[in-house]
């Protein structure tokens, strides 16, 4: 892609459960919804790709892939709105209009996934 597009042009990966295989292919930037909240591990996971150590991005993504599994099912701006409120950094309700929050059960979801992967503010 790179030798098609202008040097200027960043090539990036969205999708947080996608960003070890871009990073590690060579996009120059994750456009991350975890950074914000975990900028640590996110950035555990830059720096593993930006060295050359591919296996070990993909490890650090693989520790990650409860959470990536409520992304995908529940999507990640309620997934993260959830594990805001469960680290106690906001109150609920928190998303604007007319954008609703995951229910009960995925709440207690989000909460045992970033538990079990040992994600703290």
């Amino acid at each position: 892609m790179r030798s098609l597009i202008p040097e200027t042009v960043t090539i990036g990966v969205s999708g947080d459960w996608t960003a070890a295989d871009g990073l590690n292919a060579g996009c120059d930037a994750w456009y991350s919804v975890i950074g914000g909240l975990f900028p640590r591990t996110a950035l555990a996971l830059i720096r593993a790709a930006q060295a050359g150590d591919a296996a070990g991005a993909t490890a650090l993504s693989n520790q990650l892939e409860p959470l990536w599994a409520l992304f995908r099912r529940h999507g990640s701006l309620r997934v993260m709105s959830a594990a805001a409120h469960h680290l106690g950094l906001i109150e609920e309700p928190n998303l604007p209009l007319p954008l609703r929050g995951p229910a009960p059960e995925a709440r207690r979801e989000v909460s045992a996934a970033l538990d079990a992967v040992g994600l703290t503010a």
